[in-house]
Parts: C-alpha cells; sequence; structure tokens
C-alpha cells in the first residue's frame, strides 16, 4: 500500500472480520455509480461464488497512481468472500486441498485463461462487424426469396396483368411482400432474442444479480436496420417482377432459379470473407513484432534502484536482462505528436527499412543519435539523415529547449500492443497514446529528462530468455518463473509490483492475434452462412418443379429414388461452389476496402492485405456442410413427392 495514496478515508484493516474495499472514484464511475459511493457504504461485486459486499472505507488519489496500477485494494476478509486467499502482500485464487497456495497446476487453467484470455474484449470489438454481418445476411436471404416468390408467382402475374394489373401493381406486390416478410422476420427475431436472453440469466443467476435486461434500443436500430433491407431487397426483385407479361399466361412452366441462389449465397459468403479479412488486415499492424525482446517487466509505481540490475544476472533460462528507460516527450512544431523514447543497454535486432543495424548501435553508443519507427516516418515525413525535433524539459537542456537528434535508422516493429500492455506509456503524466518509439542510448535520453537523476528510479527491464528455457517451459510458465525470481532477488518489495509481459503472452491472448483478432467473434459469421442455407430449400423447390419432366424421363428408364435426390442435392452444392467462388474475391476486396479506410483513422499506420485462410477455409467447409445438411433431406422428400405424382 506504500506506494499508493489515499485522498479520503482510510486503509482497509487486515485483521477486520468485515469484508472492507479501497479504489477510485473512476472504479465506481465506470460501473454506474455515478460520483461513486459515500465512505461507510456497502459496494456490491460480482465473483465466482455470486454477489459479495463489502464497506468502502477509503478512496485512493487518483492522480497519483500510474497507469496500470491496482485500482482496488481488499482485506482477507473480501478475498474470502471472492474465493481467494491473501498472503502478505500477494493474493492468490483458491487452490485444492494439498496444493501450495500460488503454485501453477493443472487445475489452475481458468486462472490462466484469465490472464491470457480478452474473449469479452474480442466481442466487443467485433459486435458492430456482426451487425453488418447479419444485414448483409439477411439482404441475401430476402433478395432471393423474393425472387423465388416472382418466379413462383409468375403465372398468376401475368393473368393479372393480362386482366389490367399496371406495372405500379407489380412494385406494390413486391413491396408489400417483402415488408411483411421483414414485419415477421423481425418480430420473430426479438421474441427469440428476449427469450433466449431470459433462459441465458436463469440459466447463470449468480453472474447476473439484476436478472434480464433487454436493450431496447438495439431492437430499435434492428427495425431500421431491416426496414433499409426490405428497401433494398425490393429494388433488387424489382427487374425480374417487372420482366413478367401478360403473354407469360400462357407459359406455366417454372423456370430454374440457380443463378439466383448462387448470387445470393456469393453475397453471404462474401459478407463472411470480408469481415474476416478486414480483421487480419487491420490487426496485421498491432501484432507484436518477433524481433522485439521476449519480455518487458514492470516495477511499477515506485521503481528499483538502477544499481539493482545487478541482482538480475543469473535468472533461470535468461540469457540477457536491461534496465529499460522510457521517457515520453512532445515532438516540436508537430501539434499534439508524441515520442515514446527507450533506451536500454543493446538495441535489439530489429527490422531496418533506413540504415542497418550495425550502423544505428554504433551511432547510438558514439552520440546523441536516434532510431525512430516505420510509422512515425510515414506519419511525419522523416527518413535516416533527418533530425527529430524534441521539446526537451530538463537535464543538460534548459526547459522549453528544442532539440534536433540525428536520424541514424528507421526500423520497422510493430510495436503497440507491447508498449501499451508493458505499461510503459503514460508514465509521470504523459498521455497513454504516442506516436511510436524512438530507441536512443542512456545519456541521450537522460539529458532529456527534466526529474533531477536521483528521482529517476528504475521501472522497466527488457528480457531475452535462453530459447531452451522457453521451448520447455512455454511462454506462460517462463514468464511466471522469471518474474517469481526478479521478485525474490529484489526481496519481494512493497513500493512497486514486479509484472511481466511476454511478447508472445501478448499476441496469443489479445486483440492482437494476426489472423484470429476477432478470436472466437471470427466464428459468429458462420451462423449467417448456417442461416443462408436455408435458402436452398426454395430453390431445390423451383429445381423440382422446372425439371419435372426431366426427373420423370430419368425415373422411367430405372434411376431410384436416391440417385433422384443425389441428382438434386448435386445441384444446390454446385451452386454452393459458384457462389463460394464469386463471394471470396469480393468479399476479400471488400474487407481490404474497409480496412484500408479504417487504418486511414490512424496517422501512419501500415496498410496490410491479409487473407486468414484457415478461418476461410474452415467458413467454405462450413458453407458446404451447411448446404448438405439442408439439400438432402429436402431432395429426397422433393422426390418421395414427385413419385407419388
Amino acid at each position: 500500500y506504500a506506494a499508493a495514496k489515499l485522498s479520503e478515508g482510510r486503509w482497509v484493516d487486515d485483521a477486520s472480520p468485515e469484508p472492507e474495499i479501497v479504489c477510485t472514484r473512476g472504479t465506481l464511475k465506470r460501473f454506474g455509480r455515478g460520483t461513486g459511493a459515500s465512505l461507510g457504504e456497502n459496494v456490491k461485486f460480482v465473483c465466482g461464488r455470486g454477489t459479495m459486499s463489502a464497506k468502502l472505507v477509503g478512496y485512493l488519489d487518483d492522480i497519483r497512481l500510474p497507469q496500470g496500477f491496482p485500482d482496488v485494494f481488499a482485506n482477507p476478509a473480501a478475498f474470502g468472500r471472492l474465493g481467494a486467499e491473501r498472503r502478505g502482500r500477494i493474493s492468490f485464487w483458491k487452490t485444492s486441498p494439498g496444493e501450495r497456495p500460488g503454485v501453477l497446476t493443472p487445475r489452475s487453467g481458468s486462472v490462466i485463461a484469465s490472464f491470457t484470455d480478452d474473449g469479452q474484449r474480442r466481442m466487443d470489438y467485433a459486435r458492430p462487424l456482426m451487425l453488418v454481418a447479419a444485414v448483409l445476411t439477411a439482404l441475401a436471404l430476402l433478395v432471393n426469396s423474393l425472387l423465388l416468390s416472382v418466379e413462383a408467382n409468375r403465372a398468376p402475374l401475368a393473368v393479372m396483368r393480362t386482366v389490367g394489373l399496371t406495372r405500379g401493381g407489380v412494385v406494390a406486390f413486391v413491396a408489400v411482400e417483402s415488408f411483411l416478410s421483414v414485419a415477421a422476420g423481425l418480430v420473430l427475431g426479438i421474441a427469440g432474442a428476449a427469450a433466449a436472453l431470459e433462459l441465458y440469466v436463469a440459466a447463470d443467476s449468480a453472474a447476473f444479480p439484476a436478472g434480464a435486461v433487454f436493450d431496447w434500443r438495439t431492437a430499435a436500430v434492428s427495425a431500421m436496420a431491416a426496414a433499409a433491407v426490405a428497401m433494398a431487397a425490393v429494388l433488387f426483385a424489382l427487374r425480374p417482377a417487372l420482366s413478367v407479361r401478360p403473354m407469360d399466361a400462357a407459359a406455366l412452366r417454372p423456370r430454374s432459379r440457380r443463378f439466383g441462389m448462387a448470387a445470393a449465397f456469393a453475397f453471404g459468403f462474401g459478407s463472411f470473407v470480408a469481415v474476416e479479412v478486414w480483421g487480419a488486415s487491420l490487426m496485421r499492424a498491432f501484432v507484436p513484432s518477433p524481433e522485439w525482446p521476449d519480455a518487458i517487466v514492470s516495477l511499477l509505481p515506485g521503481g528499483a534502484s538502477p544499481f539493482d540490475v545487478e541482482k538480475l544476472r543469473s535468472l533461470s533460462g535468461v540469457r540477457r536482462v536491461s534496465e529499460l528507460l522510457p521517457l515520453q516527450l512532445p515532438l516540436a512544431g508537430e501539434g499534439s505528436a508524441n515520442a515514446l523514447f527507450l533506451a536500454a543497454e543493446w538495441l535489439p535486432e530489429f527490422k531496418f527499412a533506413e540504415g542497418t543495424h550495425d550502423e544505428c548501435a554504433a551511432a547510438l553508443a558514439t552520440g546523441d543519435s536516434c532510431v525512430i519507427s516505420l510509422m512515425m516516418s510515414r506519419a511525419l515525413g522523416l527518413h535516416k539523415g533527418d533530425e527529430l525535433a524534441v521539446a526537451a524539459g530538463g537535464g543538460r537542456s534548459a526547459p522549453g529547449t528544442v532539440v534536433r537528434l540525428p536520424i541514424a535508422g528507421v526500423v520497422d516493429v510493430n510495436w503497440h500492443m507491447v508498449t501499451s500492455r508493458g505499461l510503459l506509456r503514460g508514465l509521470n503524466g504523459s498521455p497513454p497514446m504516442t506516436d511510436g518509439p524512438v530507441f536512443a542510448s542512456f545519456d541521450t535520453v537522460e539529458s532529456l529528462d527534466a526529474r533531477p537523476a536521483a528521482m529517476v528510479r528504475m521501472t522497466h527491464l527488457w528480457v531475452e530468455y535462453e530459447p531452451g528455457f522457453l521451448a520447455e517451459h512455454g511462454v506462460f510458465k517462463a514468464g511466471r518463473i522469471v518474474e517469481r525470481e526478479i521478485a525474490d532477488a529484489l526481496g519481494d518489495p512493497e513500493e512497486f509490483t514486479v509484472r511481466l509481459h511476454a511478447r508472445d503472452e501478448i499476441a496469443d491472448g489479445t486483440l492482437a492475434h494476426g489472423s484470429d483478432v476477432i478470436g472466437q467473434a471470427a466464428r459468429v459469421p458462420f451462423v449467417f452462412l448456417a442461416i443462408l442455407s436455408i435458402g436452398f430449400v426454395a430453390m431445390l423447390v423451383a429445381e423440382a418443379d422446372a425439371s419435372r419432366g426431366e426427373l420423370a424421363t430419368i425415373r422411367a428408364i430405372g434411376a431410384t429414388r436416391l440417385q433422384l435426390a443425389v441428382r438434386l442435392a448435386a445441384r444446390a452444392v454446385k451452386v454452393a461452389f459458384a457462389g463460394m467462388a464469386v463471394g471470396l474475391p469480393a468479399g476479400a476486396l471488400a474487407g481490404w476496402w474497409f480496412a484500408a479506410g479504417t487504418a486511414a483513422m490512424w496517422k501512419g499506420l501500415p496498410r496490410y492485405f491479409e487473407i486468414p485462410w484457415r478461418l476461410v477455409a474452415e467458413g467454405g467447409a462450413g458453407a458446404l456442410v451447411f448446404a448438405l445438411l439442408v439439400a438432402v433431406p429436402t431432395s429426397m422428400a422433393l422426390v418421395a413427392r414427385h413419385a407419388k405424382r
């Protein structure tokens, strides 16, 4: 607790049998408590065992807390109610009898998952994409339904045209059918969603103490989207509807609508591909570069003495450890732009877009040069040989001085997630956003630092593992081993918390996982493919009616019912293949276009075109499975009906 300050109240009493907490006002505000709660008031938490109430005894000083520092403290009584044990200053999840607290075992899988998974965050990011995919799927289904309806009603429409139905009447016929279909689907969909929500909440009432809350604003947005879908579907179906002529009354033979279903399926599958390509292309820029060191260790908020790094030279499986000195400064003449300066004993083997590693390492060691990222180079138009103008605030530079650092090289490195998770940004009152890292020497960074040298503590470390150690233990376990050894070597101090942030752990467990950018949410569009495959029922009905004479002839020369059913189902599969062949390139181009447009909102962010082939292949295989699941029983039923005729 020594590292944090209170703005009001007192610290929790470890000896009290009553659950007590201390937190920031912002914590309660984020969870709907407005300006917070009064001291002495009970605050409710949701945990694995249900809900827990704890007395609020103090408020933390938000201004003094560094980014990423814990914003809730609790006493042992509260930890016990939450399902956790507390030993000294460290909290541990409850373990089974016979296990030592804090030791990770196979039973600790849920604990590991809680550290490495961002499932809810992925769903939050993916929700707008899912809405777009749902609207496009609904549009594809409705257009196909209208086209098949026009075809099925061609003879009645032709008769009505013969007795005086105008073209305006045909338009009204299509529009009424479209809006009635959408209205019925909307009512059934909202009712089904509300019922499913009630059942889901009732099945886990402990996690939802307030019960089910239906968001009617989302229903209203869905209704508006449904109206737009109905109008768009009418526009698609007008041309074939208006092509019905009075003379068609004599031509009662239905026509196949394979093309319409192929177009609908291409639309749906293309939407699925677009969602996946959008995510993979956009987030590739956030996947940590493999050249970045294996891990960053934060010692926040108080930090340790820079001399303590010598105590860490014999860590298990670590081949290199160094102090990492971060300093965030504004850039002169660049508006709100700011740079995150990083100084360490070595310059990692980054991929160099301009200059070479040896040249840059020598330049940093012998003078006040720097190395910038490719993103900063694009955003600011700076290159090797130019100067980076920094608004320095102290050290060897007078306050307000503009220092110009020669740029020795430009590195192509994806840094966003590691600097964020490593808590390198937002220190000492700096903004949490930055335009990129700038690599420089210790002397250069110290010359730009306004703080007195005696006040600068070691807050971060750079760590590189031995390859064999990492291969033996894996990213997560290796990090926990090294994290514990660092804490032991530094005396397990109370003025800071040792937290190791592995590069690959960040890449595998967060939004930045490249082709798996949307995580489990990337599988949600598969539902839309399943729904879209229902359209094969209408297509096969039209196909069977159009092929009535052909089927009768084949049946007459000895074909079995199974052979006829296989023939019909094969047509559905061919249509699915055709739709996928068209939807794949169209969806990939649409996804890339959306990704480029989204990336344009971030200054200097690189544009990538990435097709997640594994996910696309899974979607294609799933689409074929859905088509078969619908086509086979439908074909069998149609053949049986035809045989009775």
